[in-house]
């Protein structure tokens, strides 16, 4: 008989490196981009689209208020900013939270719509929003220009 003959198979080899290479850039690249923020979705609040084009005309003008919507107009001043609970002057934050308490104490939810001037700053504007909440309402909205 014939004598064994020794084939000898070339040996599989599985490169693990570059595998390995590839997970971790994979590992790297979705946590650089993930975000471990709170997104802005999240606070409940929305943006009212102003329909004559300009928040702060549409807040100001001479029309009968809306009864199932309260207007809060903030304008910056030297001393810090103005606030206007339907076109009526309020003293500060305090007493405009004390305002809306009697509003959610008579069980009544009406949108409330926040007109930032441009020139206010943000956390003047959050400020007003986080008070607004803190006092019992549900339905606030920033008001910006199209």
């Amino acid at each position: 008989m014939f004598p064994p003959v020794n084939r000898s198979r070339p040996q599989l080899e599985l490169q693990m490196t570059t595998l390995i290479d590839v997970v971790f850039l994979l590992l790297i690249f979705f946590l650089w981009t993930s975000s471990f923020e709170r997104p802005e979705y999240d606070l409940g609040g929305a943006i009212a689209m102003s329909s004559s084009g300009s928040g702060s005309a549409a807040a100001t003008s001479a029309t009968e208020p809306d009864t199932d919507e309260i207007a809060i107009q903030i304008e910056p001043t030297d001393q810090g900013v103005t606030i206007r609970f339907n076109d009526l002057s309020v003293s500060g934050i305090d007493q405009l939270s004390q305002r809306f308490r009697q509003i959610v104490a008579l069980d009544v939810q009406p949108a409330v719509v926040v007109y930032p001037s441009a020139e206010v700053l943000m956390s003047d504007a959050v400020a007003v929003y986080d008070a607004i909440i803190e006092a019992g309402m549900r339905r606030v909205y920033f008001a910006v220009e199209e």
